[in-house]
């Protein structure tokens, strides 16, 4: 049975079943009424369909989705989702890095816990600078949940994304958000403790644990399966590749994953396709004022003290200049997200301002839009404009970035002349 995700009736039948074990059924009584109408669906499709019916207002619980996967397991003698992979036991595989940063997360949690706990009971130890200090050392640690977060929406949802996923990802990172929200609320929060009440802050820690928690068991019981089940080992390369642009979580992996793989692209016909790359890239072609090989334009590209990214007329993500490697970019940037749609590159909340930005650029409402914020030691100018040929037909938004601190320290006395060279060099 194809598309089950699509499938109104088969998702109506899925969300009746789990309410009616949220309500107290025994997962004996819906055994039959799961076999009957599941039994063909594909391990895959039923876990889409739960994790978009887990997100919405149903009040479907983890708890109730654990009960249907032990039904699925009795009915089928498997987990549906089992994916006791060998490769993914290796402890630079992007997918052991995720469970081990999880049960490090789970760990933290468990902690902060129980320090909440132990002032509920005392109110005393809110005297105690120690103790509060220990809180907010954790509560610091937890932070580490933006890295983690990251390499989940900009490596894994657009290759979702490329397989035809799209919904699951945009809930994912919906949650994803809600969770760094009550995260910095809660921080927030416990910086102030001796100003605020006891029992606010146990309550939005409470909330931002329960959404944590969830959410590390939809990475481990939808996400991980699903991509386990999708991805070629192409695709967990480059995530395992480009996971360090956006960091890990608590300790780097000490062991880099490299599959085990036959050599390829050898013979006369991989031979004759690197003769021709090679000799487009040394041919000359027109560019503005000149003529540039293709190897000169790339080099060219890639020194100007800008970061370049370029989203074609219909809205794809399809360049950005190589300047510095990607985890020391303003803006990271990774191979993964070239042929992305750019409202995908972006999180469901600032969706409506990046639709409203690329409509205006387009029409030629507006020529350019320009922002800049501060970023560590970095004073951070962000300029987008829209691209149209000599025609006037739109071509799509060019969007550069740069450091414009350097400009901001520059003396009083102007500077004419070239430094004079050392001469005991």
């Amino acid at each position: 049975m194809a598309n089950a995700q699509f499938n109104t009736k088969l998702i109506n039948i899925l969300k009746n079943i789990l309410l009616r074990l949220h309500h107290g059924e025994s997962p004996e009584t819906v055994k039959e009424d799961f076999n009957q109408h599941f039994e063909n669906v594909s391990a895959v499709e039923i876990l889409l369909i739960v994790q978009e019916l887990m997100s919405g207002d149903y009040g479907i619980t983890s708890e109730d989705v654990t009960q249907l996967f032990s039904v699925y397991a009795q009915l089928y003698g498997h987990s549906i989702n089992d994916w006791d992979i060998p490769e993914t036991h290796h402890p630079g595989h992007p997918v052991r890095i995720f469970i081990n940063e999880n049960r490090e997360f789970e760990s933290v949690l468990n902690r902060v816990n129980n320090l909440l706990e132990s002032i509920e009971k005392n109110r005393q130890y809110l005297q105690d600078e120690g103790m509060i200090e220990n809180l907010k050392e954790e509560m610091t640690l937890l932070g580490q949940l933006y890295n983690h977060y990251n390499r989940k929406e900009k490596l894994f949802f657009p290759i979702l994304e490329r397989y035809g996923h799209y919904t699951f990802a945009r809930i994912m990172w919906g949650e994803d958000d809600r969770i760094r929200n009550l995260y910095k609320g809660t921080k927030s929060m416990m910086e102030k403790m001796s100003d605020l009440e006891f029992k606010y802050i146990k309550k939005s820690y409470d909330l931002f644990e329960r959404k944590f928690k969830d959410m590390i068991f939809q990475e481990e019981s939808f996400l991980l399966p699903i991509a386990l089940s999708i991805f070629s080992e192409d695709d967990w390369l480059a995530i395992a590749n480009e996971s360090d642009a956006f960091g890990y979580c608590f300790v780097e992996p000490k062991e880099e994953w490299m599959p085990k793989r036959e050599s390829f692209g050898e013979g006369k016909s991989a031979n004759k396709e690197i003769d021709q790359a090679a000799e487009l890239e040394n041919k000359h072609l027109p560019f503005g004022g000149g003529y540039l090989t293709i190897q000169e334009a790339n080099q060219i590209l890639n020194n100007l003290p800008l970061e370049i990214t370029f989203v074609d007329k219909n809205g794809i993500f399809k360049y950005f200049n190589d300047k510095v490697k990607s985890s020391e970019m303003m803006f990271v940037r990774t191979p993964i997200s070239v042929g992305r749609i750019v409202a995908n590159c972006h999180p469901p909340k600032s969706l409506k301002k990046v639709m409203h930005l690329i409509h205006n650029l387009k029409s030629k409402r507006r020529s350019s839009e320009s922002m800049w914020f501060k970023k560590k030691d970095q004073y951070v100018h962000v300029t987008y404009k829209g691209v149209f040929d000599e025609d006037g037909e739109y071509l799509g938004i060019l969007e550069y970035v740069q450091d414009i601190q350097p400009f901001l320290d520059l003396p009083r006395e102007v500077k004419k002349e070239l430094s004079e060279l050392d001469e005991s060099i």
